[in-house]
């Protein structure tokens, strides 16, 4: 199993985002050689506007997958890890979050529907793949697992 994190653009485009973010999504979401690993951060939010706006489906869709997926949740060590690679590289907050969550549950890579060209990218923490760079969601698997 290959350990990924999905980024809270990749999992909202799954549930309503445009085909050519929601068709790789969906690929990725269903592919059985990944382990999916989220943190709190996440959770939280990719279900805030779902709740606000009361979309019973979509906060259906997003409890299946944090009913499956793994969580890292030691916040203390997610900010010491995240604040100097953010200063670093300029990395916008939530993102850098994201990244040392994603680093420090031992990921293979953070999905992301940023450009590439994000300072996001510029990372060494865990490798980081945009579903913006024409990646279908066999390319990005096949990239990942090799399979």
């Amino acid at each position: 199993m290959v350990r990924v994190f999905l980024d809270a653009g990749v999992l909202i485009g799954a549930f309503k985002g445009e085909p050519d973010v929601r068709e790789p999504a969906f690929a990725i979401l269903g592919c059985p050689l990944l382990e999916f690993w989220y943190s709190p951060l996440l959770h939280l939010e990719v279900i805030l506007q779902a709740v606000h706006h009361k979309q019973a489906d979509e906060l259906k869709f997003y409890d299946e997958y944090f009913g499956h997926a793994n969580m890292y949740g030691d916040l203390d060590r997610t900010f010491q890890i995240a604040a100097p690679d953010a200063k670093r590289h300029g990395i916008p907050v939530v993102d850098a979050l994201h990244v040392a969550a994603a680093n420090l549950s031992r990921c293979a890579a953070l999905i992301t529907t940023e450009k590439p060209t994000k300072p996001l990218f510029r990372t060494s923490l865990v490798k980081v793949v945009s579903l913006q760079a024409g990646h279908k969601g066999s390319q990005t698997i096949r990239q990942l697992t090799g399979a």
